[in-house]
């Protein structure tokens, strides 16, 4: 009750800040028990009585990685992600505990990171989406030609002299009109409305295992100009590889979405981009690419191999 009244507490506050309400783990376990319910599954969120009562049923872990301390005295098998670690090397020896059975991996450079650790214990997952609850809004009254979306956190102060400067520099003198927008410093009803008013987004980001506000911005139809230099930044990520674990900004991409650039190549490449922006047909592609459906048979695929016959399913979050 009171962890409850905390959490609401926190979300008022955000709110009043305007403030992200909800982290990108607990987008991702909402997105999953809606695909779940989608796929007539009977979703148990938190439900410990249930799980005593049946030690032999698998449950799902999803969240941060102090769940652990609140599902310990559960002996059921345990199908762990999406979230929990963000490196393997916060817990390379996942498995020790034999509880612990499959690790849920959201995409394929995450899996390739995750995959000297936990081998053949990865199954992959992403969120679904349902474009209809987005507006197509290529043809909406646009104010702006570019959002910037900002995300830079590793080296801040370097990256964005490399990328958000020159590029606000360059659109300055070409006589673009943008508007900028800071990941965690909005609320999701705010980044959707300015999005409606531009004809493409410029997304900032090192690195997304799978990127929910790119992929909402796709979803409305709008291209996106992508900064991917290809390699994680996080302090993890030359401990795990010498030559640094290869990562991407937009794991759900293609031609139909928009370009992928790195700093050195921005300004070549943005003309490109621009004069194509009638051509690309991004909301098509999360369309076919990301829907509830397949999200729901690929979490089920993997909790089918620890309960081969399931009848009701109980998610844990923390």
């Amino acid at each position: 009750m009171r962890a409850d009244l905390r959490r609401h507490a926190r979300v008022l506050v955000k709110r009043f800040r305007r403030k992200q309400v909800k982290s990108g783990y607990y987008t991702w376990l909402y997105m999953l028990i809606e695909a779940l319910e989608r796929a007539a599954c009977d979703v148990r969120l938190n439900d410990f009585k249930a799980a005593r009562a049946n030690p032999d049923h698998p449950i799902g872990v999803v969240g941060y990685r102090t769940i652990f301390d609140k599902i310990d005295t559960l002996a059921n098998p345990r199908l762990i992600g999406p979230g929990v670690y963000p490196s393997p090397l916060e817990n390379p020896s996942l498995f020790d505990d034999a509880r612990n059975r499959l690790y849920v991996s959201t995409c394929q450079w995450h899996s390739d990171m995750f995959r000297p650790f936990y081998g053949d214990r990865l199954r992959r997952w992403f969120g679904g989406f349902d474009v209809n609850r987005f507006e197509n809004s290529k043809d909406h009254d646009k104010e702006f030609d570019v959002m910037i979306y900002d995300k830079i956190i590793f080296q801040r102060d370097e990256n964005y002299r490399k990328t958000i400067q020159p590029f606000v520099t360059f659109l300055d003198s070409s006589n673009h009109r943008y508007t900028m927008i800071r990941y965690g410093d909005y609320i999701d009803e705010d980044y959707i409305e300015q999005l409606k008013a531009c004809r493409s987004m410029a997304f900032f980001c090192h690195s997304e295992t799978q990127g929910m506000a790119y992929q909402e911005c796709l979803s409305m139809n709008i291209p996106i100009f992508a900064w991917d230099e290809g390699i994680w930044p996080h302090p993890d990520s030359f401990k795990i590889n010498p030559s640094g674990v290869p990562c991407t900004s937009v794991p759900y991409f293609s031609d139909r979405c928009g370009m992928r650039f790195k700093a050195e190549d921005m300004l070549k490449k943005w003309p490109r981009f621009w004069a194509g922006l009638p051509n690309y047909r991004p909301r098509d592609f999360v369309a076919e690419t990301l829907t509830f459906e397949r999200s729901a048979e690929l979490y089920l695929s993997a909790y089918r191999e620890l309960c081969p016959s399931v009848e009701r399913l109980t998610c844990g979050s923390g």
